[in-house]
C-alpha cells in the first residue's frame, strides 16, 4: 500500500489516472514495464518475484465451461459472460476458419448449432427446449453490437464456413442470406478468405481479439483467454494478415451468392 489516491499514485508515476484505474481493475493487463515501474513507484522492489509469478498465471486463464454450467446452474450463463465482454469492447475482431461467428448467426443457425451433441446438453446441465430458446434469443440480443457506430467489429471466416453444414440446406441458404446483408452494413467489416487464397496463417482455431488487450481462444469444452502484451500483438498480426487475403464488399457478396446458388442445386431449386 502507497498511502496515496489513485489520483496521486498517477501522478507520482507520471500516468494518466484512467490507465492506473484500468490496471487496478483488470480492465487493461500491465506490461512487464508496467509492472517494474509500478514497483519501483511505491518502493516494492521486494515484491518483484512474487508479483512476477502471479502475473505469469495471470497471461493465460483457462475456463472449463462445464465448470462454469455446474457453478452458475444454467448452460445460458456463457452467453451472458459473452455479451458481457461484448458490450465493454470497442474494438473486436473475429476469426472462424470453418463456422459462422456467434454474432452473424440466424436464428435457426444458432439453434441447431447449440443442438448439436457437443452443445449446452455435453456440459452437465439439463437443457429443455425454453432454455435453448432463451439462449438462441440471447445471442441474437448480443448482435446489437453490430449496429454501434461506438463500435469497430471485425470478422474474417473461410470459405470453409459457407459450406460448412449446420442442419439443414435451407438453414444454412439462410444464413448465407444473413452474411449477404452483414457484408452490406456499414457498420461491420466482413471478409471471406476463399479457397482460391492461400491460408496466411495456421487455420488452426479460430479467435477473437477485444481492444488489442485480450484474445480468447474457444475449444468444444473451455476457452482460453491470452492477455499478455506480446501474445496479443501476434494475433492483432495475424488478424491484419487474414484480412489482407480476404475479400470484402462485393467480391464477398459474389462468393456468398455462388455458395448458395451451388447449396440450392442439392435441393432441386
Amino acid at each position: 500500500m502507497t498511502g496515496m489516491s489513485g489520483n496521486q499514485f498517477a501522478a507520482h508515476i507520471g500516468w494518466p489516472q484512467s490507465r492506473v484505474s484500468k490496471i487496478e481493475t483488470g480492465v487493461q493487463f500491465p506490461t512487464d514495464q508496467d509492472v517494474a515501474d509500478w514497483l519501483e513507484a511505491a518502493r516494492a522492489h521486494d515484491q518483484r518475484d512474487a508479483v512476477a509469478a502471479l502475473l505469469a498465471r495471470a497471461r493465460v486463464e483457462n475456463v472449463a465451461f462445464r465448470k462454469v454450467v455446474k457453478e452458475s446452474g444454467s448452460a445460458g450463463f456463457l452467453q451472458r459472460l459473452a455479451g458481457g465482454r461484448e458490450k465493454q469492447a470497442t474494438r473486436i475482431c473475429d476469426f472462424l476458419p470453418a463456422m459462422i461467428p456467434g454474432l452473424l448467426q440466424t436464428p435457426a443457425y444458432t439453434r441447431e448449432l447449440l443442438s448439436l451433441p457437443s452443445g449446452p446438453a455435453s456440459l452437465g446441465a439439463a437443457v429443455t427446449d425454453d432454455d435453448l430458446a432463451r439462449m438462441v434469443a440471447f445471442r441474437i440480443e448480443r448482435q446489437s453490437v453490430l449496429y454501434d457506430n461506438t463500435k469497430t467489429v471485425s470478422f474474417v471466416v473461410g470459405e470453409a464456413a459457407l459450406w460448412t453444414r449446420i442442419g439443414g440446406v435451407d438453414t444454412q441458404r439462410g444464413q448465407l442470406d444473413r452474411l449477404h446483408s452483414i457484408a452490406e452494413l456499414g457498420t461491420v467489416d466482413l471478409r471471406i478468405v476463399p479457397f482460391t487464397t492461400a491460408m496466411p496463417v495456421f487455420p488452426l482455431h479460430g479467435f477473437r481479439i477485444y481492444d488489442d488487450e485480450a484474445v480468447d481462444i474457444e475449444t468444444i469444452t473451455g476457452s482460453q483467454t491470452l492477455a499478455d502484451p506480446d501474445d496479443v500483438a501476434e494475433y492483432v498480426r495475424f488478424f491484419s494478415h487474414l484480412q489482407a487475403a480476404a475479400v470484402a464488399g462485393r467480391d464477398a457478396v459474389q462468393l456468398i451468392q455462388r455458395v448458395s446458388r451451388r447449396l440450392g442445386s442439392e435441393t432441386g431449386e
